[in-house]
């Protein structure tokens, strides 16, 4: 069985990013060129898409300058520019307004099809605010993706945080499937910084995983018990705003939280460039979901223990979900992993977890996804990988591909203490041994 990279990382970002950049380099180079081409795919040029980038790479140095400091660091260890690496480290911004003028495509077609004379064509979503709003002059609606061809595949992420009342151990759990290119397989990794296990002195340790060269981490959890998990939305509002906090500067913030609320800050504090949905759970028992379009926010909470989420809108009624015009496989994914949860007894362990994440119920748009290869390459979309975070004992379980091809991996945050105390695990797995860095 194969398994993730994990880099140990220290406290100092500048080396951080070095290290990360240096044992990742071939890594990064590939996605780079992954995201170029998706990009391009979108009918973005690497021009203009490098030009966003430097502006990116600005705005995070006022922003974050911590987080700006690691990026420097990944590009001198990866022998690459700052606006190379800014550029992967945006790619979400950049992404998702290409996917938004998508969204908007498929409406613009519609409204140009016969069915046009239907009552589709006379929708907000063909004749109002969203064509009038100020995403239409954004330097996103403006560029060469704006002009972008229809229905093209995109990320596809299922989720589900656990009480500790429906877990076999008494753990609040959370957990995903990431499904994006297929292309980043094997482009990415753990990372297990050690910076404070003092409650509230200075910055907490953490584990959490990324792609090769991006800083932030997008499912993870840290000394205090504070854990995430993401997966992406789309409204007609993504790049309205100009620039705002990116998504993982956003990550990176949750998890150098030390307390809940200050965890939930980076969501709800500033309005947002893209539309994300943040899992936050915390192991003390509590789970908020959150979904945050560029102008709202609005929650979700476990019920009888359990929440749910994938790629569309369920709470926001304020803004249109676009997601499930491109996708509509969001739209049965959570409900499913739901209703497969509820079904398993209430005592769900790690295992169970991971055979609901390999389910294949409308494969290849599963909950555990798989290529469709009637499409392009470069829009091919898979699982790229499985996760369950225990966020009381600090542990991140994770697969190397499709959950349907790959165990889980343990890593947790703190080795010693876990091979010290094994009850801390729920299954049987050994933990990772597979550890580069300082």
């Amino acid at each position: 069985m194969s398994e993730l990279t994990v880099l140990e990382l220290g406290s100092d970002p500048r080396e951080r990013g070095k290290i990360h950049g240096r044992e990742m380099r071939a890594e990064i180079r590939d996605n780079y060129a992954t995201y170029i081409e998706r990009f391009e795919t979108g009918g973005a040029k690497e021009c203009a898409v490098l030009e966003q980038s430097d502006a990116w790479a600005e705005f995070i140095a006022r922003d974050n300058p911590e987080y700006a400091d690691e990026m420097a660091g990944i590009a001198e260890g990866a022998n690459l520019s700052l606006t190379e690496i800014a550029m992967l480290n945006a790619r979400y911004e950049l992404a998702y307004c290409v996917f938004g003028s998508e969204a908007k495509s498929l409406n613009s077609s519609a409204a140009n099809s016969p069915a046009a004379n239907g009552s589709a064509a006379n929708s907000s979503a063909t004749n109002g605010s969203a064509a009038n709003s100020p995403a239409a002059n954004s330097p996103a609606a403006n560029s060469p993706a704006a002009n972008s061809p229809a229905a093209l595949e995109q990320e596809g992420c299922t989720l589900f945080g656990l009480m500790p009342e429906t877990t076999a151990s008494g753990h609040t759990l959370i957990g995903q499937n990431w499904d994006w290119l297929a292309k980043l397989q094997g482009r990415v990794f753990i990372m297990r910084v050690e910076r404070s296990s003092e409650p509230g002195v200075g910055k907490p340790d953490f584990v959490g995983f990324t792609e090769a060269g991006i800083a932030g981490c997008k499912m993870g959890v840290n000394a205090a018990g504070i854990g995430l998990c993401v997966n992406g939305l789309v409204t007609s509002r993504d790049g309205a705003n100009g620039f705002r906090k990116p998504f993982h500067v956003r990550c990176r913030e949750i998890l150098d939280a030390w307390t809940f609320d200050k965890a939930l800050l980076p969501v709800v504090q500033t309005d947002r460039c893209c539309s994300t949905n943040f899992l936050i759970g915390h192991a003390d028992g509590e789970i908020i979901d959150i979904e945050a379009t560029p102008d709202y926010c609005s929650y979700m909470y476990p019920v009888d223990g359990v929440v749910t989420h994938a790629n569309h809108l369920v709470c926001e009624t304020r803004i249109a979900s676009q997601f499930e015009r491109i996708a509509p496989h969001s739209l049965y994914r959570a409900h499913r992993l739901e209703r497969l949860l509820r079904h398993s007894g209430g005592e769900i362990g790690i295992d169970t977890i991971h055979t609901l994440l390999s389910d294949h119920f409308s494969a290849p748009a599963s909950i555990c996804r798989h290529p469709d290869t009637t499409l392009p390459e470069p829009k091919r979309v898979i699982s790229v990988t499985a996760a369950a975070v225990d966020l009381s004992a600090r542990t991140l379980y994770i697969t190397d591909g499709p959950p349907c091809q790959s165990d889980f991996q343990v890593v947790p945050l703190y080795p010693s203490a876990a091979a010290n105390d094994p009850a801390l695990f729920t299954n049987n797995a050994a933990l990772t041994s597979n550890a580069k860095g300082l």
